[in-house]
Parts: C-alpha cells; structure tokens; sequence
C-alpha cells in the first residue's frame, strides 16, 4: 500500500529532473525509486498498465486538457494526480511523457483488506476487548477531531449509523459487493454508538467520517485511497484510519501520506496478517510518521497471524471482534465476529482521535508520540516487532506527560522544505542572512523518522560550521550544496551536491565545515540520520535526540 500527494503549485517551479528526484525522495525508506519515471513507455510497463486496467498520472499544469479529453478524472487537490483506462492512457501519455507534462505514471494498484476472518461468532453482549485499553476506566468526549475511515463502504442504514450524529459520509457509500462488509465493519470498532444496540465502538462520540474507495464494488484502488486522503485534508486537522495495504510500494501513495501528515493529519494502519508467511513490510503501514497498529488476542499477547517489523508502533485488540455488518452480507443476521489488523487500526485511530480531542494544544508529533509513550509495555521487555512500544492505554494516554515538538516535520528531504515543494510551504531556515547563527533541537527515530534535512543560510565568500551534539544515540551529520534536489542524488549530480558527511560512532558530536565560495549568499542543506552505532541501542519511544547549531567561521580565521 503506497501513496504520494503533491499540491499543483510544486511543478510551477520544478524542473523535470527535480520532479523525479523529489518523487524518488518519498520511497527512501525502501531506498528505491520508481520505475515508471521515464520519458516515453517501455514495453514492460506498457504490459503492466494493460494489467491493471487503469492508470494514475502525476501531471503538470498544461497536461489536463489532454487527459481529460481521454477520459481522465482529477483525483486530488493537494496532489494533481489523475486517473485513466489504460488503452486511452497509452494513447495520450507518450506524448505528454516526451512533452514533460507528466513526470510520473503508476498503474492503479489493487489495495488488500488487513482483515483475517476468524470462525463466525454470534455477539451477546461478548466484546472482550476494552478493558484491555482502559476504556472502563476512562469516559470519551463528546464530538472533537474528525476520524475519518478510509475503506469499502458503510452501511450508513445499519442500526448502528441510522441514527447516529456527527457522521458524515463524504462520497457515496456501496456494500452490495462481495468483501463490502469491511468498512462497516472497520467503522463500528472505531465508533459504533451507545444505543442499547449491538456493539459499542472505542469512541462512540467521535466525529466520524467515511470515504468509500471501491464505490463500484470492485475492491480498492490506490486511486481511491488517495481521493480518500485529500477529502480528509480539506476536513481539516484529524485523524484517518487506513485497514488496508499492499506489499507492492506506490509512490504516488506514499506522497499523499507525506502531505496528508505535513497538512496536520495523522494517519494510522493496519500492520498487516502475514506473520506466518514472515512479516513481508506492508505500505502505508511501513511508511515514515504512520502510526502502525499490531493485533493482540484475549491472552493479551500478539496474535497468530500480526505482521511484525520496525514500523509497528502500538497493539491493540484484533481478534474475535464483534462488529456490525451490512443487511446484504449474511441476512437477517446484523452482527459477525471478525479478526484481523484491520480492528486493532481502528480501535487505535479511535484512541488517537478521541484523546487529541481531549488534549487539543497537542501538535501532530507530539500526539504521535503521546499515542506511542502510552502503550504498556507487553512481549519481550521494551520495543518489540509485533506490539511495538507495547498495548494501547487511553488513560495513560489522557495523562502522560508529553515530549516537546519535533520541528518542522515531515522533512525528509529538500522538496519538503521549499515553498515550491511537496508540502507547497517554507521551512523555517537554522540561519538567515539576517541571523547568521542558530539552533534546531530535535529528534530521529529508526523507523518513523530515520532522517531531518534543514536549510541553512551561508553569506558569499563565507565558510558554516555545522555542529550536531546527538543525545541517546549514534546521529550522523551531512551536507548538501545550494542546488540539491534530493539528499538521495546518485552520480553526477551527487558528485556535485554533496559536500561532506561525518560518522562518529555512538554520541560524540559531529562537525562539517562548508565554504560558500560563490559571491552571492545561498541556502545549504543539513542532513541528520539515524547513525550505525544506534543499532546497539535500545530503542526508546522519544527516539534520537540531537541539537543541531550553525555558526559562520571569523574572517580572519577563515583566511
């Protein structure tokens, strides 16, 4: 499961090798580009489109007239990508390709349900699970940060959305198809109301939304996850949960994550089922600031089937759920019991929103790690690959102190920092040529957050000492020259950008000295990563703090 978002404005200013290279940016957590940003088709992903039925096209201004004439469909606001059948796409695109109006095309990938059913059982009243998240000993709010379920369909005539309030559908809603239960399902766990009827979902108050991506029935799409992610931006700051993923990385998905988090909206999803068949990494689930969820059972240890990796993040109940179900799905009966991910992401999206709501001056890294900081503590001692930093606790959630901001995220690379960039907004630089010293204090986290990148002021003539003092773990320290595109250049450009790189092993500062040795003042980048020594150290919830100061050398010195 992947995903990429781009407001229109970034290709206004980008180059086409700048575009591919911000693109290539967003999967550096799998350290691989695509392969689909080429100046013309070849063979293979012609092949390929014709496989999957449809394509999705990150385009340029200029490129609409010609896609829309063939029959595509903007999907999103926040990311200008659009939607194709692929024999009028493989019409239209070679063209467009050669023209440079379209620096990125992915097919539209299926996107699978994180659900693993388990034996039905019928509900009497036999949820087991919230006293294993506190909810007996804690009282939910009232409506307050939208939680929007991103999936199939909800059955909004079920008895359990009739008549709920605060619910809010923002596209039409199927459930006639087979594997429709799911999102009626997934959205009963999240916030299925106290009504004396059926089950009672984690925060009944919530203010729930549901954005249905397989409205024909015919399963999900990354295409319409993405159109689910730019509905629930334009909702304003929130909290979106997302029972789905593919093994297969989008990066066009993992894009629309990345703006999704920038525009203050925390994402969270569903680990994944496949721990017998060894833990394949699933997206969006393994991508950088997603809140990961893992199943756990009534033992209250992981279940059978959760996947595991660094990127789980939290564990929640996920097996024998007792969920709602559509009128279609196994009449007369309203009620079925599932297992899978998919409920343990809710009830953790759920957790997040109705405690945010509670705690609303927290910003999104702090309610991230508030969330993580939490959990307490299950499996082996510690952070663990099936339950993360341990079992989802709302009233430690509600309570527990939480860390200071960490700045400027999401800022991977160098297109998350320009105002002609990924999140269409300017970081605020460590110096100006107003304030020729300054300070950033932050942090890192192995899986969440590997790498910070921060422009950095350097007069003409003039030479930056770059100093970052690490705090709990190995941080190394690299810089960039003025035209860095992407802190993942490879060849020439690299050769050309890329101006030194300190690797000190464990918490011994690192320093970097650059010369501007052009007459004009320009803007240098700054990059922080989680170092190799940090292998050996336990992994801790707050992750790798530093602080990074830029001071300019004296003339005199210099000289």
């Amino acid at each position: 499961m992947k995903a990429v978002v781009m407001p229109t404005a970034i290709f206004a200013a980008l180059r086409r090798l700048g575009v591919l290279l911000a693109i290539a940016a967003l999967v550096l957590a799998a350290g691989a580009g695509s392969a689909w940003a080429h100046s013309s088709l070849t063979r293979d992903q012609k092949t390929e489109l014709r496989l999957y039925g449809s394509a999705l096209v990150l385009a340029r201004p200029g490129a609409g007239p010609a896609l829309r004439r063939a029959g595509g469909v903007k999907l999103a606001h926040a990311l200008p990508v659009w939607r194709l059948r692929s024999g009028p796409a493989l019409r239209v695109l070679p063209a467009l390709l050669r023209a440079g109006l379209v620096p990125e095309v992915e097919p539209d990938q299926p996107m699978s349900l994180a659900n693993h059913l388990a034996d039905p059982m019928v509900v009497n009243g036999l949820e087991w699970w919230p006293s294993y998240i506190g909810l007996d000993r804690a009282e939910p709010p009232g409506p307050g940060k939208p939680l929007t379920i991103i999936d199939t369909g909800v059955d909004l005539t079920h008895e359990e959305f009739a008549t709920r309030p605060a619910t809010t559908a923002l596209n039409a809603q199927s459930t006639s198809a087979r594997f429709e239960e799911h999102g009626t399902a997934v959205a009963s766990t999240a916030a299925a109301p106290t009504n004396g009827l059926g089950v009672v979902g984690v925060y009944p108050q919530a203010n729930l939304q549901v954005w249905d991506a397989s409205p024909l029935g015919d399963g999900l799409t990354v295409g319409g996850v993405i159109q689910g992610l730019d509905a629930a931006i334009r909702s304003g700051q929130g909290v979106v949960n997302l029972s789905l993923g593919s093994e297969v990385q989008n990066p066009l998905l993992d894009a629309m994550v990345a703006i999704t988090f920038g525009s203050g909206t925390l994402v969270v999803a569903a680990a994944g089922n496949s721990r017998e068949d060894g833990s394949p990494l699933e997206y969006p689930a393994s991508l950088p600031h997603v809140l990961t969820a893992g199943a756990i059972d009534q033992s209250g240890q992981p279940a059978f089937f959760t996947s595991g990796s660094q990127y789980v993040d939290l564990a929640a109940p996920g097996f024998d759920i007792p969920v709602a179900i559509p009128a279609t799905y196994n009449p007369p009966a309203k009620y079925d019991s599932f297992a899978g991910t998919s409920f343990a992401s809710p009830i953790v999206a759920g957790a997040t929103a109705w405690v945010w709501t509670v705690r609303p001056t927290l910003d999104i890294t702090q309610i991230f790690e508030v969330m993580r900081l939490s959990g307490e503590d299950i499996d082996s001692p510690g952070f663990d690959p099936f339950t993360g930093f341990g079992r989802l606790d709302i009233p430690t959630a509600l309570t527990v102190a939480a860390p200071a901001s960490d700045p400027q995220e999401p800022n991977e690379d160098v297109t998350y920092l320009k105002r002609s960039g990924l999140l269409h907004r300017a970081s605020v630089p460590v110096t100006t040529a107003g304030h020729l010293r300054g300070s950033i204090t932050a942090r890192l986290d192995f899986g969440e957050d590997p790498r910070d990148v921060y422009r950095v002021w350097v007069p003409g003539r003039r030479t930056a000492v770059v100093v970052i003092q690490p705090a709990g773990g190995d941080v190394d320290l690299a810089l960039w020259g003025p035209h860095t595109v992407s802190v993942l250049e490879a060849g020439a450009t690299r050769t050309r950008d890329f101006k030194g790189i300190s690797e000190r092993i464990g918490t011994k500062r690192e320093s970097l000295r650059v010369k501007n040795t052009s007459r004009r003042g320009g803007y240098y980048y700054a990059e922080a990563s989680v170092g190799a020594g940090s292998g050996t150290v336990v992994r801790k919830v707050a992750g790798l703090g530093y602080r990074l100061s830029v001071s300019l050398v004296k003339k005199k010195l210099a000289r």
